[in-house]
């Protein structure tokens, strides 16, 4: 509906703009040619040049008609102010003035706009607005002076209704014509995302396939790292050597356990001394209190004193405690009996600890440096080497996984953006990635 209520004059339908003007159509059953995305953001760039100039060139004489309506409005106004208006009531000529005043400034003001015909779409949207605008105020100024107008101005007033639904008719034109270069555009950018969205793609996944690469070949040579490294505990267990290492290994293994043994044994009747060393312990000297540490829970370091004596000493001033009753226990005879069997195993304990600790020292330096040794620091580098498979495998599967999506986005992405253009530039392509 027009804005320019003034008018008496029922508006005539507007002509229907052709909304096919895009010349949209379904694509040509042509042999598919194969491009590139480059190619083809390329021809959807010419496409979209060649949609606005055309749309601008059959645009140029509606344009001219604007402006044409434009410079009579501004010769109406002219007209408008020099003709002298006279009401038959006197006193309503000053208002009749002023109202004609404003009325000339107004249109002149909005058509002394320049208007330049569009050349480019971002011309045709500032043209657009300038002429959305002009309407707007057009319509301000006759709807508020409308019975001024055709009261005072009827001469003027036809004409002047005439230019104005002109613009109005011609702008809803351009209107369409702008609304059809968006449409075209918008599916001219889609189109050119998805290829740009295709070529981020491409990069991802050769970025992935050059750190799988990587990775197998990483994998490749600590796998080629293991095999020669096998090859070298093959080489060295050939060696007459290395039988006598495992023949000290087995020695070694057998003190061990005898070790244990030995130590599990003293620990049983200890531990049976543990409540009556604890409260003996209060009150006692450092030295005391060290001792006590010694016998119940670590033994092995008695054999680091060379005299034994303050070991037996202590044992029988527990002894002594126990009987004087100056620790009382509640089965304080049997605990009496497990000093009597700590100090005679004591001397015994200590003398068969040392002679373990002493062969075994003496066997472990027969064996350091030995083929056993550099045989096992081969087994663990080519147990890093396993473990670095291992986590490189992984890595490689996560980053496969991940190409695998991206390839299958891809093919989607593709087909979507062939449709597209089959639509857009009326021709089957496919596209290469």
């Amino acid at each position: 509906m027009s804005p320019f209520s003034f008018f008496k004059k029922k508006d005539k339908d507007i002509p229907k703009f052709d909304k096919n003007i895009s010349n949209k159509s379904k694509s040509l059953h042509r042999p598919d040619d194969t491009i590139t995305t480059d190619f083809a953001l390329e021809e959807l760039k010419k496409k979209e040049n060649d949609i606005i100039k055309n749309r601008l060139d059959k645009m140029k004489n509606i344009c001219g008609e604007i402006k044409q309506s434009y410079r009579i409005i501004n010769n109406i106004a002219n007209n408008i102010e020099m003709e002298e208006i006279i009401a038959e009531e006197e006193k309503l000529n000053p208002l009749i003035k002023n109202t004609k005043n404003i009325i000339v400034k107004s249109l002149k003001r909005e058509t002394s706009n320049t208007l330049e015909i569009p050349k480019t779409f971002e011309d045709l949207i500032k043209f657009k607005e300038t002429i959305v605008s002009s309407i707007n105020r057009f319509g301000e100024v006759t709807s508020s002076h409308s019975t001024v107008i055709n009261t005072f101005m009827k001469k003027h007033a036809n004409h002047l209704r005439s230019e104005l639904k002109k613009i109005t008719e011609n702008s809803e034109i351009i209107d369409e014509f702008h609304e059809d270069i968006l449409k075209n555009k918008e599916a001219i950018d889609e189109c050119k995302n998805k290829l740009m969205d295709i070529n981020k793609k491409k990069i991802e996944i050769d970025n992935s396939n050059t750190i799988i690469e990587s990775i197998n070949q990483t994998i490749k040579e600590k796998e080629n790292e293991n095999d020669e490294k096998e090859k070298e505990i093959k080489q060295l267990q050939a060696l007459p050597s290395y039988d006598k290492s495992i023949g000290y290994l087995k020695e070694i293994e057998n003190l061990e356990k005898e070790k244990e043994i030995l130590l599990q044994n003293y620990m049983e009747i200890s531990n049976q001394l543990s409540k009556a060393t604890h409260k003996y312990s209060y009150g006692t000297s450092k030295r005391t209190k060290e001792i006590i540490n010694i016998i119940i829970k670590e033994p092995d370091k008695i054999i680091n004193d060379a005299d034994i004596s303050p070991f037996l000493e202590f044992m029988n001033n527990l002894k002594e405690s126990i009987n004087t009753n100056k620790i009382v226990l509640k089965d304080s005879a049997k605990v009496v009996q497990y000093c009597d069997k700590l100090i005679d195993t004591l001397p015994k304990f200590k003398h068969e600890l040392k002679e373990i600790d002493s062969n075994l020292k003496r066997l472990k330096n027969y064996t350091e440096n030995s083929v056993v040794e550099e045989i096992k620091k081969i087994e663990d580098s080519i147990n890093e080497n396993k473990e670095t498979i291992y986590s490189e495998s992984s890595r490689r599967e996560g980053f496969s996984k991940q190409k695998i999506q991206e390839e299958e986005k891809s093919k989607q992405i593709v087909s979507e953006i062939e449709e597209q253009l089959s639509y857009i530039l009326r021709k089957r392509y496919k596209i290469t990635v």
